[in-house]
């Protein structure tokens, strides 16, 4: 209205000092908004979550510890629009008190009717120190439901090393959705993958002449291992790799330390187990070691993906006798196409435990898109051209 005024009332003092009082205006009315916003939107929140409108309804997962603590800041939030329903841990009494201010309304197989009894909006999982098998139980068993599903727990703090972190009133959380694997998204996204594959095979061309050339002055053999490996739903492929080893060599030494890793058996249980993949192997030649050091053997897997064995981002395929050793829960991570890349090689591929591995798959198919795609291709990057974890 000032500007509109100033125009009619003296044209000349508006060109001489019109930039400057638009740019004065401008600032003077971003402070204004921006604090006035502020103070009104938090006492308007504060009076919502006072007079419980808008409030979402809670059922916290696991009465002891954890869940007792998280009660605790959900309740002393004075900003909190949350309700807690009540609790529910098969390991106490149904009508069990908890917390003094809630009880056990029943057990993990009641959950269905317990959500529905109570109108509960949303499910917070808050639960230490559970064997893996154990929470993946609970955690797909709360994805059914169709409710928003939170996590609370140490069991994730793998995930928490890269991806971000809800803060739920304080309490560091992640958020969890079932993702139906007839989702559009995931046709979207191997259409993506055939365009980007083709691109990589165009532009990386001259890398993979040179890359050649190598393997054939250091080792005799062919440039290319084939090697079959397991995809989505168990199915096996021919899985493509820069060779980097001399040939007549056989797995039974990989085989061996995969399988003793998957199963934990008292010789794999040192300080070092953390390593996925054998150091130091002396079936690796020199330039072998440098390929794989900086992942250069891995884009022959381009070729996969435009085949539709496999996708740009995913879990990895695994190899047959591994698949022998899986438990059923580990069996979930390739309900999907395997990947090129994915959240554990953006962690540093070989720092990460098998079960830690099969977690962040898990994470992974619950809460693909395309920006979280994106997330792990440029965390990837930095592992890659440092050499960070790979062996």
């Amino acid at each position: 209205m000032i500007l509109i005024f100033m125009v009619f009332s003296n044209m000349d003092y508006f060109e001489v000092y019109g930039k400057n009082l638009i740019v004065t205006i401008f600032m003077v009315n971003l402070i204004l908004f921006t604090l006035l916003r502020a103070l009104l939107a938090r006492s308007v929140y504060k009076l919502l979550a006072k007079k419980k409108i808008l409030q979402i309804k809670i059922l916290i997962i696991g009465g002891d510890k954890a869940g007792n603590d998280a009660a605790k800041e959900l309740e002393n939030d004075p900003f909190a629009d949350f309700s807690i329903v009540g609790f529910l841990d098969d390991y106490k009494e149904p009508g069990e008190k908890i917390n003094s201010h809630y009880h056990n309304l029943g057990k993990l197989n009641e959950l269905d009717k317990i959500l529905a009894n109570h109108h509960a909006d949303e499910i917070l999982i808050a639960i230490d120190h559970t064997p893996y098998e154990r929470m993946i139980h609970i955690v797909e068993k709360c994805l059914q439901t169709g409710r928003l599903v939170k996590i609370h727990s140490d069991f994730l703090h793998v995930i928490a090393q890269k991806m971000d972190v809800e803060q739920y009133s304080g309490i560091p959380v992640i958020s969890l959705e079932q993702k139906s694997l007839k989702d559009p998204e995931w046709g979207e996204k191997r259409v993506l993958d055939i365009i980007l594959s083709c691109v990589a095979l165009i532009v990386l061309f001259p890398l993979f002449l040179v890359t050649a050339i190598g393997i054939k002055l250091s080792s005799r053999g062919p440039v290319v291992f084939r090697q079959k490996r397991i995809g989505k739903g168990g199915r096996p492929f021919d899985f493509y790799k820069f060779r980097s080893m001399h040939m007549g060599n056989g797995d039974s030494r990989h085989k061996e330390y995969v399988q003793n890793f998957i199963k934990k058996n008292n010789s794999c249980k040192s300080d070092d187990i953390k390593v996925y993949k054998i150091t130091d192997d002396p079936r690796i030649f020199k330039f072998g070691t440098f390929i794989r050091k900086t992942s250069i053997d891995e884009f022959p897997q381009f070729l996969n993906v435009i085949k539709g064995d496999m996708s740009l981002v995913g879990p990895r395929p695994c190899m047959e006798y591994e698949w022998e050793c899986y438990e059923n829960w580990h069996k979930n991570r390739l309900n999907i196409l395997p990947g090129c890349t994915g959240l554990w090689q953006a962690l540093g591929r070989s720092s990460v435990t098998f079960e830690e591995m099969v977690i962040l798959d898990l994470y992974y198919i619950s809460n693909m898109s395309f920006w979280l795609d994106l997330k792990i291709v440029l965390q990837t990057f930095p592992v890659i051209f440092l050499g960070r974890g790979a062996h």
